[in-house]
């Protein structure tokens, strides 16, 4: 079993397999992109998959595949199917911006991938050419099809919301979302990166967007039989009425730290305890340095170790990541 310093189990690896994203979200990367890592740094399929299952032999039970944007990793499904092979694994998901997925999506399922978290901050065109820094509207759309078509299911729409820009969307996507079965999770922005310092108060916390949703639907606080898992962490509300899924995820106003049982992968080989921590342990050093199975594995505990009671992104003076969302693996 794999714990931190808090006693809290760590079951849950995030997977980044690229730095690179065809998008360029407002607020994931800056505008022109960031320095891209060569090739030759990144994990190999082989290497993720063999730190993977070292992992599964520590207690890890799902993958979460990111980016960057993961589905433009070339041979995805190649990787996919080397991580269901893996005894112990439970779930392999994935959050992606679906605009590969109208391709992707039924080699991805046929290789074992289980379900995925699609990002959707706008259901407007304009906005979503705006907020992307690229027009691929039709083709995300698309992808929503076909991931609702070959069952990488149950479906859940991720939007980060950003004050002045899309939260006047809010009950139109949780619409969207209720119709093709899907769960909404509303993101409060995290200023991290570039953004930490651009002087804009651009996140909408949860009870600014409940006030905005009420009036539209009667929620009430999710139970833990409507599959609102310890360690999801959406703070999940239905509505009585049409049973519409909703969730936020409150970084900001109420971090939901203390039931973290989240470890992270990068695409360049670092085990890193926490998305806005800037820490980690280099385990691409120990595969390509001949390291064994016992190495790797005490790779995993040192970064346990290292994992804080709570991220620090609200204090006074801030001790945060300073690399943009993109080159982590958000």
């Amino acid at each position: 079993m794999l714990t931190d310093n808090h006693n809290r189990i760590i079951s849950y690896l995030r997977v980044s397999v690229t730095d690179r994203c065809n998008f360029r979200c407002v607020y994931c990367m800056p505008a022109d992109g960031i320095e891209l890592s060569p090739k030759s740094h990144l994990l190999t399929f082989e290497e993720i998959a063999r730190v993977a299952g070292v992992g599964a032999s520590l207690g890890l039970l799902k993958i979460r595949l990111t980016g960057g944007e993961p589905t433009v990793r070339r041979d995805l499904p190649q990787l996919v199917r080397m991580l269901s092979a893996i005894p112990g694994i439970r779930e392999i998901a994935m959050t992606t911006n679906a605009s590969r997925l109208q391709e992707l999506a039924q080699p991805l399922k046929d290789a074992g991938l289980h379900r995925v978290n699609i990002s959707l901050d706008t259901l407007r065109r304009e906005r979503a050419r705006d907020i992307a820094r690229r027009d691929f509207f039709d083709a995300v759309q698309h992808g929503i099809e076909a991931a609702i078509r070959v069952g990488l299911t149950p479906l859940k729409f991720n939007a980060v919301v950003m004050r002045g820009v899309n939260d006047d969307e809010l009950p139109d996507l949780v619409r969207f979302a209720h119709g093709r079965g899907a769960a909404m999770r509303f993101i409060e922005y995290m200023p991290m990166g570039a953004a930490r310092f651009d002087g804009r108060n651009q996140t909408v916390t949860q009870s600014e967007m409940l006030e905005r949703l009420r009036p539209h639907f009667d929620l009430e606080r999710a139970t833990s039989g409507s599959g609102n898992a310890e360690n999801d962490p959406a703070r999940g509300w239905v509505c009585r009425r049409s049973g519409a899924r909703v969730g936020f995820i409150t970084s900001m106003s109420e971090h939901f730290c203390d039931t973290c049982n989240r470890m992270r992968l990068t695409a360049e080989g670092e085990l890193r305890p926490c998305l806005h921590q800037n820490a980690g342990v280099d385990v691409r050093g120990v595969l390509r340095d001949g390291g064994d199975d016992c190495d790797i594995a005490a790779a995993f505990r040192q970064a346990a170790s290292l994992k804080w009671a709570g991220h620090r992104l609200t204090d006074v003076i801030p001790l945060f990541s300073v690399r943009e969302m993109v080159s982590i693996g958000g």
